[in-house]
């Protein structure tokens, strides 16, 4: 059984992000169980793209700031690490960084910020789909690395947390050649999973402070959960964080595809809580999506099933009134199925594979994910079923 903590934080302040952390440590059996004098120490936070703190989108750099203290008070060296969303270049990092508050807080605590664009291609035995992959090298340079993910809802993948945030040690343009060659949820879940194990962190410490619920995740509400959630194992702290948010953690093809292979509990009571009662912190009505419900209307056939999810998938629609013209959808499209037309994109939804990276890199909000009017009244139902349960 692995241990999760559940540390409440309130706040941001560096007083109280310091002392959170320190007592994460301690429940942990203290800071000199990961850091050695002379440990090179990779962060890994979550830097989907330029968002300011405040958006809910992105790991408060006050975690990277007070941690690093932490790290080079006990002898290590520390270097934070991100591959966003789109090229993966010196002037889209720099810019990140800037505009994550991350840059500063690199300034104040010591922290080296990575601008080496290396990639280096590894062996992953571990993996199912994916048995070498392509990763920012700076990462494997490292003798550990934290994993600093950020609490928060995702259009394809219903949350990302711990395990999906090392999706960020593949290099930015990579990303799009996974989601093409694996448009399938419980692929490109598989493929999330096979790119965890092969940069398995050995520490995670998720943001959960303030979260971001509806269409993350980057186009979400910032939602305030008070709390660190903090393990040596990514599912555990995923599986923890979503039974706080009251989700069904099958829903999420990362846990389910990690049950069925045996990485992930299918249970919270397997599940060493140290600090809070669960059940004291937990958020009611967090706002998660539930885009790939076909799968479970159970008498649906499989043949029916397959051609009815072609016509019922979510699809993207752009607000013209919000959109500046920039493109940023049409690059970031794995697909290559949305066109510009007249500074406006447009998309083809007959190849559209429903993997909303557009709506992730869309800097100013103007991608929605809508669905079948038929799935709007089906998720109404089961979310009625389980007010009624509970």
């Amino acid at each position: 059984m692995g241990q999760v903590v559940l540390k409440r934080c309130d706040s941001y302040d560096d007083s109280d992000v310091l002392q959170a952390l320190k007592e994460v440590f301690d429940a942990l059996g203290g800071i000199e169980r990961f850091i050695k004098p002379g440990t090179k120490v990779a962060l890994k936070p979550n830097l989907v793209r330029k968002k300011r703190p405040e958006e809910g989108a992105t790991t408060h750099p006050s975690i990277i700031k007070n941690l690093s203290i932490l790290i080079k008070e006990a002898g290590g060296i520390v270097t934070v690490v991100e591959s966003p969303g789109g090229l993966f270049t010196t002037s889209l990092l720099k810019g990140v960084y800037s505009y994550c508050g991350i840059e500063k807080a690199a300034e104040s605590s010591g922290a080296i910020l990575n601008y080496d664009l290396s990639e280096i291609e590894i062996d992953n035995p571990e993996g199912k789909y994916l048995k070498r992959v392509t990763v920012v090298k700076a990462i494997k340079d490292a003798d550990i690395i934290i994993n600093l993910p950020k609490l928060k809802t995702h259009g394809q993948m219903v949350f990302t947390g711990a395990v999906k945030n090392m999706f960020g040690a593949v290099p930015g343009e990579l990303k799009a050649e996974y989601h093409y060659r694996m448009p399938e949820y419980n692929e490109f879940a598989n493929a999330l999973i096979d790119i965890y194990l092969s940069v398995k962190p050995s520490l995670n410490i998720m943001d959960a402070i303030i979260g971001m619920e509806g269409e993350g995740p980057t186009a979400g509400k910032p939602r305030r959960l008070g709390m660190i959630i903090a393990g040596e194992d990514a599912f555990e702290v995923d599986f923890t964080a979503l039974n706080i948010i009251d989700a069904d953690p099958i829903s999420v093809p990362i846990i389910s595809q990690g049950i069925e292979r045996k990485l992930c509990p299918n249970k919270i009571d397997q599940i060493n809580i140290i600090g809070e009662n669960i059940e004291d912190v937990k958020i009611r009505g967090f706002d998660i999506p539930q885009l790939d419900t076909l799968k479970s209307i159970a008498f649906l056939s499989r043949g029916f099933l397959k051609h009815l999810t072609k016509k019922l998938k979510p699809y993207p629609v752009f607000n013209y009134d919000q959109c500046i013209g920039c493109a940023e959808c049409m690059r970031a499209c794995p697909a290559h199925v949305i066109s510009m037309n007249n500074k406006k994109p447009e998309v083809n939804l007959s190849k559209c594979i429903s993997c909303f990276c557009c709506q992730e890199l869309c800097p100013q909000k103007a991608v929605n994910i809508k669905r079948h009017p038929i799935i709007d009244l089906y998720i109404k139902y089961r979310r009625r079923k389980r007010l009624v349960r509970s």
